[in-house]
């Protein structure tokens, strides 16, 4: 039983850690990499449940060593960006295509949604193991 608990433990803090992961690794480009801005080219609309929707946004940006475009993509609320706005993105000098969007706030939201899924399931298994044990005694 203890595997099952184990294993259930490991799947929740799963998506804590993958996102704790990504903040780090943005946190360091953002940190070491050269700051450009980069400019809007097109806009998809994602529709989302309950009559919400997303825009994913497909931005260009230039190396500043060598004026190559790269792409990059980001998601953020409809209707905040229209194409030709500018966004501020960093990218690692050493390779280009490596970049994070400078935008304060955009890994809180899962990452405290992790957090809670994962106390959750902690209390779960601990209440599972007490049913568990007071069923066989």
């Amino acid at each position: 039983m203890i595997f099952i608990y184990t294993l259930l433990i490991l799947l929740a803090a799963f998506p804590m850690v993958l996102t704790i992961v990504r903040m780090r690794h943005s946190a360091a480009i953002k940190k070491k990499g050269i700051h450009v801005n980069a400019v809007v080219r097109q806009i998809r609309t994602i529709r989302t449940g309950k009559g919400g929707a997303l825009d994913l946004l497909t931005l260009e940006y230039k190396d500043r060593t060598n004026g190559q475009p790269y792409n990059a993509k980001a998601t953020v609320g409809q209707g905040q960006y229209k194409i030709g706005d500018s966004l501020s993105v960093a990218y690692l000098p050493a390779n280009p295509s490596k970049y994070a969007i400078d935008h304060k706030g955009a890994y809180w939201g899962i990452l405290t949604f992790c957090i809670v899924l994962f106390l959750f399931i902690l209390f779960a298994v601990y209440k599972i193991n007490e049913m568990v044990q007071s069923g066989s005694a």
